[in-house]
């Protein structure tokens, strides 16, 4: 009885299938930073854990991944509502070129050409966006930037776009993070 008893207990205790492989950690802006001078805010932040294994593969055979930033720089007040002084959405986006070997990064107005895989996915981590700012900016006042990032579905091809809707492993989107903007 108290073997049978045993047994049960660390069969109940005992992780199940899934819970041997630990789940992958979730996307997240980090190390958000920058200045805010004039009519300009500069914000620089990295990216993590935003593309799964399935998306390199997709990316080496030619489709095109883009993420969506949106990126709000508020004026910080003690005790009070914060203001906002700034709005930017920027889109992203690398594809491989099978023709020329070669990824091809695109933002704004600007193309980018980089060699390998491990180039083009550290080039699509690290930001540095320069957000137009209204009103005036105060030296020495407290300003943070606030960053949220997602996955472009709509810039996927049809049957992939699909496929993307039903399934996990391409639901990229971060929680909005804040870093502090220095005001010299």
């Amino acid at each position: 009885m108290r073997v049978l008893m045993a047994f049960l207990t660390m069969f109940l205790l005992s992780p199940g299938p899934g819970g041997a492989f630990a789940a992958p950690p979730p996307p997240k802006i980090s190390d958000i930073r920058g200045t805010i001078q004039g009519k300009e805010a500069k914000v620089a932040f990295r990216l993590e854990n935003a593309f799964t294994p399935e998306m390199v593969e997709a990316l080496k055979s030619g489709i095109e991944i883009s993420f969506r930033i949106t990126i709000e720089v508020e004026r910080v007040y003690r005790n009070w509502f914060n203001k906002t002084v700034g709005e930017f959405r920027y889109t992203q986006s690398i594809r491989y070129d099978v023709l020329s070997r070669v990824y091809r990064l695109h933002y704004g107005a600007v193309d980018e050409i980089l060699p390998d895989v491990h180039a083009a996915l550290d080039r699509m981590t690290r930001y540095e966006v320069a957000v137009p700012v209204f009103g005036e900016v105060s030296r020495g006042k407290n300003y943070r930037a606030l960053v949220r990032a997602r996955l472009d579905r709509v810039g996927l091809s049809e049957p992939l776009r699909s496929i993307v809707f039903f399934s996990s492993l391409w639901d990229v989107e971060t929680d909005q993070a804040h870093g502090r903007l220095a005001a010299p």
